[in-house]
C-alpha cells in the first residue's frame, strides 16, 4: 500500500464519486479505478461499493479509511515539520 493509494481512497471517500476523485487528482478516472482495485486486492476487503450513482463506503472500507486518514494526517504533519521554513 502507498501514501498514494491512501490518497485517492481518502480523495474517494470525500467525493463520492470515481470521475469526480480522479478529476480533483489530476488523473484520469481508470487509473483511479485500477489503483483503487490494486489496494483491495492487496488489503482483502471491498472499501467502495460502486453504482451508477457514484461509490458508497463499504463497513469494513469504514474501519479501513479511519485508520488510513489517521497515517496520511501523520504524514502531512511530517512533511510541515521537515518543510523549510520561509526563513530558511
Amino acid at each position: 500500500m502507498t501514501l498514494q493509494q491512501m490518497k485517492y481512497a481518502l480523495t474517494i471517500a470525500e467525493q463520492g464519486s470515481m470521475n469526480k476523485a480522479a478529476e480533483q487528482l489530476f488523473i484520469s478516472q481508470p487509473s483511479l479505478t485500477s489503483a483503487v482495485r490494486e489496494l483491495e486486492k492487496e488489503i482483502g476487503i471491498q472499501v467502495f461499493v460502486r453504482s451508477s450513482r457514484g461509490v458508497s463506503v463499504t463497513a469494513e472500507g469504514a474501519d479501513f479509511l479511519m485508520y488510513v486518514r489517521q497515517v496520511y494526517q501523520q504524514y502531512e504533519l511530517c512533511l510541515l515539520y521537515t518543510s523549510p521554513s520561509p526563513r530558511d
